[in-house]
């Protein structure tokens, strides 16, 4: 019989350990006629059923019954809600631990690091962020937070205050309107002088014309009649806005 060697042997018995376990949690998630077995979910709230309900109503024939449908597409809508939801707190835990060792490293590893990942900053700032606020309110709010949407439960996580205030925060949340709870986020966490001047609308909208100037008077720019006449409306239209 021919010998195996020791250490192949090895690595193959971890490989199929390994395969193993995969294929274990591959099937309790196919399997599962129930993904609240495999992820937490929350059911969603008063105004997400309705507005599950709006889209059935919206769009069915006079004879369709869409109980049924309503609570499966719910069902669904809450287990993809909760999917979201896990997935950026694995993402955030994940670049908290590369942020840790990246520590030991001068300026700007982090953030090259983050572009190499991610090939952006902000998407894996939100998760960082999304991942402490989670860790750092009670464990019972937990589910209340993930019943937030994406964007508020992002820049609730983003501003600087005290973990009480957005605890408050959180709890009060029923479902109500993005521009009010936005609103509630801004006053209660209002930006820094230094924050506000680099969410600027008129700054940002001086540097974006300083582009096309740049553009507009380079050697090689060129237009047709058809497109000089447009851009000499919009810029006319521009100048009579802001006299």
């Amino acid at each position: 019989m021919t010998k195996v060697n020791p250490s192949l042997a090895e690595r193959f018995k971890l490989a199929t350990a390994k395969l193993s376990r995969i294929t274990k949690l591959s099937d309790a998630v196919q399997g599962s006629s129930n993904i609240s077995q495999v992820f937490k979910v929350a059911p969603l709230s008063t105004s997400e059923q309705n507005r599950m309900s709006q889209i059935l109503d919206s769009h069915c024939t006079e004879e369709q019954e869409t109980t049924t449908d309503l609570r499966m597409l719910s069902d669904l809508t809450a287990e993809i809600k909760a999917i979201n939801s896990q997935a950026a707190i694995l993402h955030g835990e994940r670049i908290k631990q590369a942020q840790e060792i990246l520590k030991k490293y001068r300026d700007g590893a982090f953030t090259a690091w983050l572009i190499a990942a991610y090939g952006n900053r902000q998407t894996p700032y939100n998760f960082l962020q999304y991942y402490e606020l989670h860790r750092a309110i009670p464990q019972t709010l937990s589910c209340k937070l993930d019943e937030m949407p994406r964007q508020l439960a992002y820049t609730l996580a983003s501003r600087n205050g005290s973990i009480e205030q957005k605890v408050e925060l959180i709890k009060n949340y029923k479902g109500q309107s993005k521009d009010d709870v936005l609103s509630a986020i801004r006053s209660t966490f209002p930006l820094s002088l230094e924050d506000k001047r680099a969410h600027d609308p008129i700054r940002q909208i001086i540097e974006t014309l300083r582009r096309v100037e740049k553009q507009i008077t380079s050697k090689t720019f060129s237009t047709s009649e058809e497109q000089k006449e447009a851009l000499q409306k919009i810029l006319y239209s521009m100048q009579q806005s802001i006299l």
